[in-house]
Order: structure tokens, then sequence, then C-alpha cells
């Protein structure tokens, strides 16, 4: 195995024994500045936030709604049978009602919410609710044809003179009379029982009623504690805890009013049909008492027989039934009167008096409710709305479905009449078969106790229905009044400085990565090991010395132990005493081809070895220039025949054993002079006198003359540049590898800036531990002013 195999079998096993995780940690621990930095800028602006942002209490209340409606309630509840007051609740629909927007605005009206009073409390406003100086009150805002809200999007200047004057943005006007003011027709007026500052200053802004109603709308929270109870938890969040208790205790009150309206309005016009049909029944009963009384005085009937007694009060009970029946018919057929006009007035909306279909009088509760909706929704909207459009959508529907089911209980109805009225006629058989005076008195008798019957009847019913309207009970009980919480419930301070911590320690993190991913220069080992395997012999720091012999001016430099560090990595590569040339290319210049090449081969003269150097990058010579050596005759003379190796050889002072032969002239055809031979003849000639013959040639992704001069080169090193070199260059490289266009290939990474992040533990395995976080003592830098500065804080030059 040569030790190019080694190098890959090291680098392969380093790569799976060292997880990627440290690397990727190592990459941001090494920006902690910024991350402290950041995480101390985020916080600041959290408590920022915190200063500025107005905080928000939770205030709640416990609603009961009651399963049952009764009046009277109890299992012996005289109403039942009318099935009229005992409908069940269903949550979902009194969660809808307690939202919705006619019981919201009737609350913010009585609260007069259309208005807000600030303050300026140091920097940040603040906004008041009660015990105020003066109330304002917008009778008719300002409305220009270029802002209609205009009135809405401004504020006034208020404050209170005395109890008779006050003044309007520096105007003086009279309280409790309208003004003209910038946002519309105003009126001032002062609270008698104000006890502070009269002259206290207030910004007074008015407010879209629909804004507020969609504002308190959105922030309404009603919810069941759970799925089997009837009990409501309602809930606002308000920045003025006494405003959001005024308003769940206003919206329950109005919830229960509401409620209590419309259960009176049913029961109103149901005792107004029982009383119409009493006073049509008490007349006929009266005069069919009359006739009983004048049949037994002309007859001189004293008592009726048992049998005919039987026969007149089983006569009875089947008048009685047929009454009721004769009742539901006209009570159904007022309904479907009803249902035929074009009005949707809820108040109109017949009596149900007898009617003891479940589902019909759901349905006509449903169509009351829907009706007195839609009546309370086109007071702040016009007909147009797409609400009152579903309104009306749902009222057709209910009237269809309510139709049908009247035409259905009506043919049931018209059908049980014919049998009663069928059974009359028996009745009326079994009649004429008794005694001529009992016939007579049984049909008197007859008429009194039908009429009798169907008056007790009705009379029960108006008095508990008249009960049931003075008890006026709401199906609603607040188990606890509207409170608001100790504390604010937002912002959470917590919460938010977690939240901007997090964006602290994200952003920077975010930026970091972001950078990688977009870096397509090479920035580590690995950009190079994933795409091929071609050996990498050294890592060469970046040196900011002026000086181009670092390895001699600067020997216990962290630079010129990584090129101690190639010098003994390459008796591994090139072993033999035989193979003394070593190639030194590049992909592009400026990637430190000569600034290596020239120190390593200073640091093998250091060994005692006798080293030249080449100066073969005929188009853009530089070695000469940095060692300030004379370069009018060199190798583009000798290449011509114009001058012999021994005059263009020349001695670097700054290094004993250490030689160079610079370019000389440039050439207008560089690639044909070391095309000519001459460079054989060269090479061999200085075989004999030198232990080590460095070729440092032009960059191989630009010309051709490295690939020429590969040919004689025992080993080649390939300079690659950190944070210089793209990425896509490595396969270029990496198929010169394949096509074996070089002998000995080897990359030796240059320039690297520690601090831009080289890997983890950068170094390790080479016997320098100049990793993160210190450099071991093996060598000795500069001694650096001391003090403090930002630019050296952040490590930049």
């Amino acid at each position: 195995m040569n030790f190019n195999d080694e190098l890959n079998g090291e680098a392969e096993k380093g790569n799976v024994d060292q997880p990627d995780i440290r690397e990727i940690l190592f990459r941001y621990l090494r920006h902690w500045k910024w991350f402290v930095v950041s995480i101390l800028f985020f916080g600041a602006l959290g408590y920022l936030y915190i200063k500025f942002n107005t905080p928000k209490y939770k205030i709640e209340t416990d609603l009961l709604i009651k399963d049952n409606k009764g009046g009277l309630g109890g299992s012996n509840d005289l109403l039942k049978d009318l099935d009229m007051f005992t409908s069940d609740k269903i949550i979902d629909n009194e969660i809808q009602i307690l939202k919705s927007k006619t019981i919201i605005e009737k609350v913010a009206k009585s609260l007069k919410l259309e208005t807000s009073y600030f303050t300026t409390v140091g920097i940040r406003k603040r906004e008041l609710y009660a015990n105020l100086p003066f109330e304002a009150e917008l009778i008719k805002p300002y409305k220009p044809i270029t802002d209609p809200d205009y009135a809405y999007h401004n504020k006034i200047a208020v404050r209170l003179l005395n109890p008779k004057e006050a003044e309007v943005d520096g105007k003086k006007v009279p309280v409790n009379y309208p003004y003209q003011s910038s946002v519309g027709l105003i009126r001032i007026i002062a609270n008698p029982a104000w006890q502070g500052e009269k002259a206290v200053l207030l910004n007074v802004g008015f407010n879209d009623i629909n804004l507020i109603l969609d504002a308190y709308n959105d922030n309404l929270k009603i919810d069941p504690v759970s799925k089997q109870a009837t009990v409501l938890n309602i809930s606002v969040e308000d920045a003025i805890p006494q405003r959001g208790v005024d308003f769940l205790n206003g919206l329950v009150s109005e919830y229960n009013k509401a409620a209590l309206e419309d259960k009176d309005r049913v029961t109103s016009n149901t005792l107004s049909f029982i009383k119409d049909r009493l006073s049509n029944i008490k007349g006929s009963l009266g005069s069919v008492e009359k006739n009983v009384e004048d049949y037994k005085s002309r007859n001189r009937i004293a008592n009726i027989g048992s049998q005919s007694q039987i026969l007149l009060q089983a006569v009875g009970d089947n008048d009685a039934q047929l009454n009721k029946v004769i009742i539901q018919l006209n009570v159904l057929d007022n309904l479907e009167n009803y249902l035929h006009r074009s009005d949707n007035d809820s108040s109109g909306l017949p009596s149900m008096l007898g009617i003891d279909d479940v589902s019909l009088l759901g349905l006509v509760a449903n169509l009351g409710e829907a009706q007195q909706k839609r009546l309370s929704l086109l007071q702040t909207v016009p007909e147009t709305n797409p609400l009152v459009s579903s309104y009306n959508d749902q009222i057709a529907a209910l009237k269809t479905a309510i139709n049908s089911s009247v035409t259905n209980l009506m043919h049931g109805l018209q059908t049980t009449r014919i049998q009663l009225e069928s059974k009359n006629k028996q009745f009326e058989g079994s009649i004429k078969q008794v005694p001529g005076q009992e016939r007579g008195l049984l049909d008197v008798m007859r008429q009194q106790h039908l009429q009798d019957t169907l008056y007790m009847y009705l009379l029960q019913k108006g008095e508990e229905t008249a009960m049931e309207l003075a008890s006026g009970v709401a199906d609603s009980r607040t188990i606890d009044a509207a409170r608001s919480s100790k504390y604010p419930v937002k912002p959470v301070k917590r919460v938010i400085y977690v939240l901007f911590i997090l964006l602290g320690v994200f952003t920077p993190g975010v930026i970091i990565y972001l950078k990688q991913l977009l870096n397509f220069r090479i920035s580590k080992r690995t950009d190079i090991e994933r795409v091929t395997k071609i050996p990498i012999l050294a890592e060469i720091s970046h040196s900011e010395d002026e000086s181009p012999l670092v390895a001699t001016t600067k020997p216990r430099s962290m630079v010129a132990e990584q090129i101690r560090a190639l010098r003994t990595n390459l008796q591994f590569v090139i072993p033999k005493e035989s193979q003394k040339v070593i190639l030194f290319t590049s992909s592009i210049s400026g990637e430190g081809k000569s600034f290596v090449s020239l120190n390593l081969g200073a640091s093998i003269a250091l060994s005692g070895k006798k080293v030249v150097i080449l100066e073969l990058d005929l188009r853009k010579p530089k070695l000469h220039a940095g060692l300030d050596i004379e370069n009018t005759v060199g190798l583009s003379n000798y290449f011509i025949g114009k001058a012999d190796y021994k005059d263009i050889l020349k001695e670097i002072h700054m290094q004993e054993n250490y030689y160079i032969i610079p370019s000389g002239p440039i050439p207008p055809n560089p690639a044909e002079l070391l095309s000519n031979g001459s460079i054989v003849t060269l090479i061999e000639k200085l075989k004999t006198e030198f232990d080590y013959i460095i070729l440092d040639a032009p960059p191989v992704g630009l010309v051709t003359d490295a690939q020429i001069l590969g040919a004689y080169a025992d080993a080649t090193m390939y300079i690659v540049r950190h944070n210089y070199t793209a990425k896509s260059q490595v396969h270029a490289i990496d198929n010169i590898y394949k096509t074996n266009k070089f002998h000995n290939l080897n990359i030796i990474l240059n320039s690297i800036n520690l601090q831009h992040g080289y890997g983890y533990g950068y170094g390790y395995g080479y016997g320098y531990g100049y990793g993160y976080g210190g450099y071991g003592g093996y060598y000795q830098e500069d001694e650096t002013p001391k003090g403090f500065s930002l630019k050296k804080m952040f490590n930049k030059k």
C-alpha cells in the first residue's frame, strides 16, 4: 500500500469515526459572540414589546341554560298538554344568540363604547373608561368624499374648563350644546359627579359601531363547560377590566331580556286568542242554560232518568272532543293563512292553542325566532345585506316545512272530526228512543254540557297562560357574575421573552446556515473529500506576514509548523532518493502555489538539503519580485540558447542551500519553449547538483504549461485555497487524477483562515493540536497589542 492509499484510508476512517454533528455544532459555536449580541438585541426588543404593548385581562362569567322551560314546573305542569312552553334549549342556538350583533349592539350603546378616551402616561397612551370629567357624543360625523370614515380615523383634544365650558382643539365651546368640530357635529356633556381635576386634557376618538360589533364578536368566546352540561363559559379579553365586566353583565342581561320578550310575545298571542273564544262562548252558554231552565219549567221535569243521564254524559264527552278538534282546525287554519302572508312579522304569529304535535311546535318556534332575528338585523343593515338574505331563505324553508306539516295534521284532524260526528249521529239515534219529554230535555242539556265543558277548558287555559305571562322567569341563570383575572393574560412576559430569545438564537443561525448553503467555494476539508479520493497532503493556514519566506523568518509560527508537516509527509510520497522533482500547480491564479512551493523549498533547505526552485510561470512570474532578485536573465533565455544554467542560477540569501532560477524576460510563446526539450536537459543537470528540484508551474486551469511539465515531475502538488477555489474545480482536479495526467498527484489546502471556521478540531491527526480553542504551544506568533476593540472582539481584520 502506498502513502496515498494510507492517507485515503485515514481520511475515510476519520469521516466514519468523527460524526458530522460535531462539525455542525462547531460551525455555529464559533460564532458565539454574534449569538450573544443577537440574544441581547432581541431580548431588548422583547422588553420594549412588553413595555409598549397594552396588557389585556380576561373577564369570565358562567351562565346556566335551563333544559326545559316551564312556567309552573313540575311533572304536573298544567300547560304540558299544550306543549307550548316546554321545549328543550339547543346550546349551539343559544351561543349564536349570545354572539348576535343585535345583542352586542345594545350592550355597546348602553355602555357608550362608540366613544374612546385616551390620556398620555409617559410615552404610552392609556385608554380611560369610567369616572370621566365629561362625555363626548358624535351627533353627525363629518364625511368628506375622499375619506368617508374621516371622523373615525382622527381624534380631538378636549379639556373641561368648568361645568359650562370646555375646550375642543384649543377652542372654547359651551357644554351640553352641539358644536361643529373637525370630525363632525359633537356635544360635550359635563359629569356633575366628577371630583378630580377639571382641566385634564383627554384625546377623544369616535368609533364606527360596525367595527365595534366585529371586534367584540371576534373577541367573545363562548364554550360549554362539558359536552353534557348546559353551562356556558363566556369570556372576553379587554385592556380595561371594568369595561369587560360591564360588557359581559350587559350581554347576559340583554340575552335574558330578549328571551323574555320573545316568550311574552307568544304567551300574549295565546292569551288574546283564549279571551276572544271565551267572550263568544260565554254568550252561547248563557242562552243554553236559559233554554234548559225554560224547558224544565214548561214541562215540570225535576230530574232525568239514569239511562238518559249516562247517555247525556257520553254525548257530552264526544261533543267536547269534537270541539277540541274544531279548535285545532281553526288554529291550523289561522296558521295556514299566516304562512301565505308576504310579511315576516313575528308579532302576527298565531297562537298554537291545543296543538300537541311536537315537530310542528318546534318549527313554529324556530320560525318566530328567525323572524325576530331578521327584524333585529334590519335595524342596523339594509335589506340587501347577505345576512338578511340568509334569514329570508331560512324563513322561506321553515314556512314550506310548516305548511307541509299543517296539511298532514289537518288531514288527520278532519278524519277524527268525521269519526266524532259519526258517533254523534249514533247518539242521536239512541236519544230518539228516549221518551218524548226526556228526549227534549236531553237535547237542551246536551247543548248546555257542551258549552260548559268548552268554557271551563278555555277558562283554565286562560288562567294558566296569564300566570305564565305574569311569572316572567328567564330560561337562564347566572352562576358566577362577571369577574376579571388578577393579572394580564396578554402579553405573557415569560412567553414573550422565550419567543424573542429564540428569535435571537435562530436569526444568526439561519444567517450562518444560508451563508453556508449559498457558499460555492471550498470552506472545509470535506468539500474535497466528498468529491475525490486524491489525498490531502497538508493544510496550510493563512498568513498575514509580509515576508515570502515565513519558514525562515518565523520558524516557530503556525505556518512554518505546517510547512514542516508537509516536508515530513513528502518523504512518504517520494521516498526514493532518485525522486527529486516536485511540481506545484493550481486551478487559477492567486491560490498560493508560489508561496507554498517557495516555503517548502526553504523548509527542506533548513533540514540540510540543497534545493533549487524554478520560476516556470513564464507568463506571470512572482517569485523573483518577492525575493528581490534580478530577473534580467532567466529560464526564457536558457530555453532559446542565450544563457547557460550556471548563468541563471542564483542564490537565495535569506536561506542557506536554497537557490532559484528566475523566469527571465516574458516570452511570446511559453508553451513552445517548454516543449523544445531544453527543460529536460536542465532538470537532468540540476539533479546532479541538487537534492530537490521544485517546479513552480502556471495554473493548470488556464494554460497547458503545467501539463507539459508534469511529465518530468516525480510528484505533483495541486494547491487549493480555502474560501477561494470554487467547489466545481474539485471535479476538474478529480478528472485530472483519474486520467493520470500528473504523476503522484496530491492536494495541499492552502490559506486556511481559522477565524472563518474551518471544521471541528482543525489539525488533529497531524500532531499539532492547533484546533478550536488553542494551539497546544507547538508554535508562537508575534505578541499582539493588548486592549479591547469591537474589531478584535469579532475577529475582523
